[in-house]
């Protein structure tokens, strides 16, 4: 039995909405502050962005169904 949600798709798009705001703000600060730290922060911040789309993704690959090519679906794409 499950007991979480059948659908993530809101608490990526949160999650990313505010990774990409917070990556936005260490852009603006560190060019402001002339400040590698932050810039590079922000390059790692951007990097966890596109971690998320992509397992968004695969969470959204992993729902088809199953075709004649691939029998038991794109399930196995959530494992990427």
């Amino acid at each position: 039995h499950a007991h979480g949600p059948a659908n993530y798709g809101r608490a990526f798009a949160i999650g990313g909405a505010l990774n990409l705001s917070f990556m936005l703000a260490e852009v603006v600060f560190g060019m402001i502050g002339h400040s590698l730290a932050l810039l590079v922060d922000a390059g790692h911040n951007m990097s966890d962005i596109l971690g998320l789309l992509m397992a968004w993704g695969a969470t959204a690959l992993s729902r088809r169904q199953p075709s004649a090519r691939f029998t038991y679906g794109l399930r196995s794409s959530s494992i990427l």
